[in-house]
């Protein structure tokens, strides 16, 4: 059983687990009706109105995981993300830390990690879903919601226990069998492989996920691997 902090404002629901995570902690999730200073990958803003969509963190503390590995946290909460989502709605993930519905961006995650003698000591995942918006500002045209795309209204107080209880299975096989059996699940849902790709200012062909999480795509007449990046897919936020 998850242990779940909820708080009606907050800078950051990361910066709040990573705060208990330093204090020692064990696993739980931090929850906020709104953010004030939510933040996505290369320290953009991430827009957390209140009440219009789930931000929240969680603290996770994999056992004897090597610090390499810490990065697959975002895989298994983008499939476990999915699946909660399915009954309202499909939504595809978007190599490596994007959900998307009808071309455009639903969910986003970023996972913060500390380690010690080489292993993980702690994962701080944080995550946001747009569930209820009817808008968005100019400046995030490839933004959408739940609401937008589907019409249904999904509370964020109703999500997080269903998005809890996908995630809890697939983290302990993650931990159990590694990474391999959260990739063959991702594969059906994804946004990326077959499309094409472009990936600091080349462009190619997605191919497949290496076991490690990577991005395998067709460049130039040979196959490279990517581990992390801004990956532009054809059809999607605007690349065409």
């Amino acid at each position: 059983m998850w242990q779940i902090f909820t708080f009606d404002e907050v800078d950051s629901t990361n910066a709040v687990a990573k705060r208990f995570a330093l204090e020692g902690r064990g696993e739980c999730a931090v929850a906020a009706a709104r953010q004030t200073a939510g933040r996505g990958r290369l320290l953009r803003n991430w827009e957390s109105p209140r009440g219009e969509g789930l931000w929240f963190s969680l603290l996770l503390r994999p056992e004897n995981m090597p610090a390499a590995q810490a990065g697959g946290a975002v895989f298994v909460s983008a499939l476990a993300m999915a699946e909660a989502l399915a009954p309202f709605g499909e939504a595809l993930v978007k190599w490596p830390n994007d959900l998307v519905m009808g071309g455009k961006k639903l969910c986003g995650m970023l996972a913060e990690a500390g380690f010690a003698n080489g292993l993980c000591g702690w994962i701080v995942l944080g995550i946001g879903v747009n569930l209820l918006q009817t808008s968005f500002p100019d400046v995030l045209p490839h933004a959408t919601s739940l609401l937008l795309q589907t019409g249904k209204r999904l509370a964020p107080e109703e999500l997080l226990p269903r998005f809890l209880t996908c995630f809890e299975p697939w983290y302990a096989r993650w931990q159990r069998e590694g990474l391999s059996p959260i990739l063959e699940g991702i594969r059906p849902l994804s946004a990326t492989l077959g499309r094409r790709v472009r990936i600091e200012g080349r462009e190619g062909k997605a191919l497949d996920f290496r076991e490690d999480g990577a991005l395998l795509w067709r460049v130039e007449g040979k196959t490279e691997a990517v581990l992390a990046g801004d990956v532009s897919v054809r059809g999607l936020y605007g690349y065409v």
